[in-house]
């Protein structure tokens, strides 16, 4: 055997956790109020009340608001205070520096306000930090440096909610910061110039749900609203603000902020502006993503084609070059520096697999793995840039939280996920004595553990972490909207489902039960899937396909309910409607 050739052992086969099929209540009276209403399907009336939207303002709200319904950015706590010293450095000429963060919000972010302020004739600079170098956050080095440099004022992207150290660095140094974040917030705030973020703002503010690209957006609504106050605009052009919601619909889609709401109305809006691909940066990223001219561009292109390739860049090379690509104003540039991150996405899917894979391992070769109420994983072998997405991909799996941690030199930097109805954040507050740091959401959270505590929080995870938690949130059931037969599915249907995207956290894809159906023609596909038709009677067949199924053809010999979306397929310039299936099994089994 040559020496420079890799043996790599197959990933082992792990089941996944199994997973109850729940119909959502009918809600009869109230689907049939709303379709009179709005004057649409009661199969569209039932999937807006089963997200919520239960009356007719909500509902008209839901399909017809525009950018002229967003809220009032002033209504944010310490809104004016920010825009006023930003005006200040505006008038003397001070020296900004935007300080972002190494994910997709904190790039798009960065992205956002550097071109925004140039634009209005900001003499602004950005810093993106480095996973491994810079570490979590703002740091007082970091700070420090900057005023060196000639910085007044730094606002952060994406952190700074926390940043005690370094703001107080920066206010000894004579420096001002204004954080833009989203995270949870401290006991105590830093002593900030201003502090933009949401939550703060009470549980029943419209920001809430935010992400950081969203707070710095609205921060630029109330900036213009200020210059053009003050008369700035007359002799110049006013900065065109939609211009900027390809990456506002990018950096909150990829850090699977809630899609409902302010969230619902940028994305949607940032999507047709995306699909202009006037950015050359996003358009060269299109382009690598494979993404065709002719598809029509939707949340799940921003979630798993670009935002990889964008997180890519902070998770094994330098942030910086994801900031450069959304600042890009030269195609041929941008379409090598596409190229790069690309690249660098294809190393990390790699070493993704690996990772995941040594997870498998350690799951198949531990009899007591699927007791645990949340699993604690770590390594000295993993990389730290890939842990987030191992960790969603295992929480997934096995339908438990999880929390996956790369060791170096005697210390952990771990990310964690949860599942739904848990509160990560508040778990690992409950565990903070074992933590060096840790911040982040409910659903996600990140972390700096010593390799000696690492047993001591698998422990507490396994059981008594989550002691308050209702034992039924383990069960894994997959929440159904309805029951169709092949006979409805059709082009309308489709056309008033897509209605009701963007799709994303907050406002899932309709998923739909079909009893009874046979599958005819399955053939195996890479990747663990399965393509098939499906038959039902006298309806016409419907193509499907499905991945991860956890069946294999002969499975599939006898009659079959399935749980499926509707999606478009495009192949040899022609475009299909097919069942995109999420779970299968023999029919009238239960649920």
């Amino acid at each position: 055997m040559r020496a420079d050739v890799r043996v790599v052992a197959p990933p082992p086969r792990v089941a996944r956790a199994g997973r109850s099929w729940q119909l959502r209540p009918a809600q009869d009276e109230a689907v049939a109020e709303l379709a009179a209403q709005l004057d649409i399907p009661p199969l569209i009336a039932r999937l807006l009340v089963h997200r919520g939207v239960d009356d007719y303002e909500l509902g008209k709200n839901w399909l017809q608001a525009t950018l002229r319904d967003l809220p009032d950015p002033h209504g944010m706590i310490d809104m004016q205070r920010a825009v006023d010293r930003i005006v200040i450095a505006l008038e003397t000429g001070e020296d900004i520096c935007v300080h972002g963060d190494y994910d997709v919000d904190g790039c798009t972010s960065t992205a956002l306000l550097v071109e925004f302020l140039a634009s209005v004739g900001a003499n602004v600079r950005w810093y993106a930090p480095h996973r491994e170098r810079d570490g979590y956050g703002i740091q007082p080095a970091t700070m420090l440096r900057l005023a060196e440099e000639g910085a007044k004022l730094v606002i952060t992207c994406d952190n700074g909610s926390s940043a005690h150290a370094a703001i107080t660095a920066g206010n000894e140094a004579g420096v001002d910061t204004i954080v833009c974040d989203h995270h949870r917030l401290p006991p105590q705030l830093p002593a900030a110039a201003a502090i933009l973020n949401p939550q703060q703002d009470g549980e029943d503010n419209p920001y809430l749900e935010l992400a950081a690209v969203g707070v710095a957006f609205m921060l630029t609504i109330a900036i213009r609203a200020r210059l053009r106050e003050d008369g700035r605009f007359a002799s110049t052009t006013e900065p065109d603000l939609r211009r900027y919601l390809d990456i506002v619909a990018l950096g909150t889609v990829a850090d699977v902020a809630p899609l409902r709401g302010v969230n619902r109305l940028l994305v949607r809006t940032g999507l047709k502006v995306l699909e202009a691909r006037r950015r050359p940066g996003l358009r060269a990223l299109l382009d690598a993503s494979g993404i065709r001219e002719e598809e029509q561009i939707n949340s799940s292109h921003l979630g798993f084609r670009l935002g990889p390739r964008i997180n890519a860049a902070g998770r094994l090379d330098e942030a910086a070059r994801a900031v450069e690509l959304l600042l890009s104003t030269d195609p041929v540039e941008a379409q090598d520096q596409a190229q790069r991150l690309d690249a660098c996405n294809r190393r990390r899917q790699e070493v993704q697999r690996e990772t995941y894979n040594d997870v498998l391992r350690q799951a198949e070769q531990d009899g007591d793995f699927m007791d645990r109420r949340g699993l604690v994983l770590w390594s000295r072998e993993w990389h730290p840039g890939v842990v987030g997405i191992v960790a969603s991909k295992v929480a997934q799996h096995f339908h438990r939280p999880a929390v996956v941690v790369a060791v170096r030199d005697g210390v952990g930097t771990g990310s964690g996920r949860a599942i739904k109805g848990i509160d990560l954040f508040q778990v690992l507050a409950s565990q903070s004595h074992l933590l060096e740091r840790f911040g982040g959401h409910r659903a996600a959270a990140g972390l700096t553990i010593r390799e000696d505590q690492l047993p001591a929080l698998r422990e507490a995870f396994a059981e008594t972490a989550f002691a308050d938690c209702d034992p039924l949130l383990w069960n894994g059931r997959v929440s159904v909207d309805a029951e169709i037969g092949l006979d409805e599915i059709s082009w309308d249907l489709h056309r008033w489902i897509r209605s009701l995207e963007p799709f994303g956290v907050g406002n899932p894809e309709p998923v739909f039960l079909c009893r009874g159906v046979h599958a005819l023609g399955v053939r195996t596909l890479s990747k663990d899937g399965l393509r098939m038709t499906l038959s039902q009677g006298d309806a016409p067949r419907q193509q499907a396909v499905g991945f991860g199924l956890g069946v294999e053809a002969e499975d599939l010999d006898g009659p079959v309910d399935v749980l499926c979306c509707l999606q478009e397929n495009t192949w040899a310039g022609r475009t299909n409607l097919q069942l995109f299936l999420k779970d299968i099994r023999p029919a009238a089994s239960g649920s």
